[in-house]
């Protein structure tokens, strides 16, 4: 009995540890902006301008759209947020899903080891990858530092991939259509390697 009781414990215990550790990782962060499809978040100091270079932020935001809403809306941040929106009408039109209502939230971290940092407070394991999306809180979470487009709208694939399936698809499939979403991110851009 008192096996079970210890160990109810510890889980009890890495439980609580692990939602103040993302509490405490997440607390760093304070709104950027706000688009139609997500809200934004970074540290104060993010590189805003190198973050839209790499996003290639000309093909994806549209201007007409931002001179008619008034006030200082050419600022970095206004842009970041109608640029995130033009890049997940793009993967909505390369994965054929329509999801008019969707609205979720993107985290942009410092760099690899900060992503894997909140990956370890939610999940309790390293992660080795520059990014990853959770379901269950509906953000993406993303390396600023190793931001591309490609890598962006895989994850923005994830997003809109486990919203439209009432039922979503296995591990394998999701990776399969964000690799998908990716790969014609990167060729339309010319980032693909020869």
């Amino acid at each position: 009995m008192k096996c079970v009781q210890r160990r109810v414990l510890s889980l009890v215990l890495g439980v609580i540890i692990l939602f103040i550790g993302s509490r405490c990782v997440a607390a760093e962060y304070s709104l950027l902006s706000k688009g139609k499809y997500f809200t934004v978040y970074a540290r104060s100091g993010a590189d805003l301008s190198g973050m839209l270079n790499r996003l290639n932020y000309q093909e994806f935001a549209r201007f007409d759209a931002l001179g008619g809403q008034g006030g200082d809306t050419f600022n970095p941040a206004s842009i970041l947020a109608h640029t995130l929106d033009g890049i997940y009408q793009e993967v909505s039109d390369i994965l054929g899903i329509r999801l008019s209502s969707y609205h979720g939230k993107i985290v942009f971290v410092s760099n690899q080891a900060e992503v894997s940092t909140m990956f370890y407070a939610y999940f309790g394991q390293d992660f080795p990858e520059r990014s990853f999306y959770i379901h269950e809180k509906n953000t993406i979470y993303i390396s600023e530092k190793d931001l591309s487009l490609g890598m962006l709208g895989h994850e923005i694939a994830h997003a809109v991939i486990s919203h439209y399936f009432v039922v979503p698809p296995t591990t394998k499939v999701q990776e399969v259509l964000a690799g998908y979403v990716e790969y014609n991110l990167r060729k339309a851009s010319g980032t693909l390697p020869r």
